[in-house]
């Protein structure tokens, strides 16, 4: 393609693809490059690469954008978290999330399935993350397709969770003003631009389902952990071992993730930056009614 000898290794069947042979500083000036990268990532939910260390971060805001609209470190810039220390960022590039994992949390650091920052009314479309450090073994990124999830529901589960809209809150270190951010979403989400139909919940930040009726703690604990039966199953994960100047780039509307906290006592020092639809009107989940294509 473009004169350039592309090559791709599926990372599962279900999801994941590694694409070697780009360089990702100079092969992004071509759109042909671009169309074929955005069409592949569609299609596999999120795309690897591998030998990037020589990016640097304006490389790493320049291939986002070629993508979508660049966010702030959690996405849309109307809430962006004021808690004293954190988020780390670069001064120089305060849209760029620094996620520093060592022996003081190496235990904890993104360690559930999550799909990033659902807590906001307009989660952010993609994350790209760039690894710069990577312990000699252990500490891979996780990937869970969410389409996969929504297929294996029984029927008379889809047809529940058609009806469903979730509570979504953040955490402490989300707050804004000293207030934890909160959104309802539905449960079964229609991907703006596959159209496939998606389980839009995770574990980590929804507290509460609604419906028809009212539901009781107990109750949407127990649905939400029936939709979330085969979550982190090995027929719809992949997996991805990290090492310097590797990036994964992953459909938020499409996937959960999480990293595997068993490397202590190495660290990992990776850089992400969160990507916003360029069409607004795309950004705040919905469901159509309608479930759409299968694969």
């Amino acid at each position: 393609m473009c004169g350039i000898d592309i090559k791709l290794e599926p990372v599962a069947p279900a999801l994941g693809t590694i694409v070697h042979g780009l360089d990702l500083q100079k092969d992004i000036e071509n759109p042909e490059i671009i169309t074929f990268l955005r069409q592949l990532w569609l299609d596999r939910r999120v795309i690897m690469f591998r030998d990037q260390a020589h990016l640097t971060r304006l490389d790493q805001v320049r291939f986002a954008e070629c993508f979508g609209e660049l966010g702030s470190h959690h996405g849309e810039r109307d809430h962006v978290p004021l808690v004293p220390d954190w988020p780390p960022t670069p001064e120089e590039h305060e849209d760029i999330l620094l996620i520093i994992s060592d022996e003081k949390n190496v235990q904890t650091v993104a360690s559930q399935w999550h799909s990033d920052a659902t807590w906001s009314t307009r989660p952010p479309m993609g994350s790209i993350l760039l690894c710069r450090e990577a312990p000699p073994v252990g500490g891979d990124t996780n990937f869970c397709d969410c389409h996969g999830l929504w297929e294996g529901l029984p029927d008379e589960l889809k047809e529940l969770a058609r009806t469903l809209k979730a509570k979504h809150r953040g955490h402490p270190h989300h707050a804004m003003d000293g207030t934890l951010p909160e959104a309802v979403h539905p449960v079964a989400r229609t991907h703006p631009e596959t159209g496939r139909t998606t389980l839009f919940v995770n574990p980590i930040f929804v507290n509460g389902l609604m419906g028809e009726r009212k539901f009781g703690d107990t109750e949407s604990r127990q649905i939400l952990g029936k939709l979330l039966e085969r979550l982190g199953r090995p027929e719809v994960t992949c997996r991805f071992r990290w090492a310097p100047g590797s990036i994964a780039m992953w459909d938020n509307r499409a996937v959960q993730h999480c990293a595997t906290g068993d490397f202590w006592p190495h660290q990992r020092l990776m850089e992400r930056v969160t990507i916003l639809d360029y069409e607004q009107d795309r950004r705040t989940p919905y469901y159509s009614g309608q479930d759409g294509p299968t694969a």
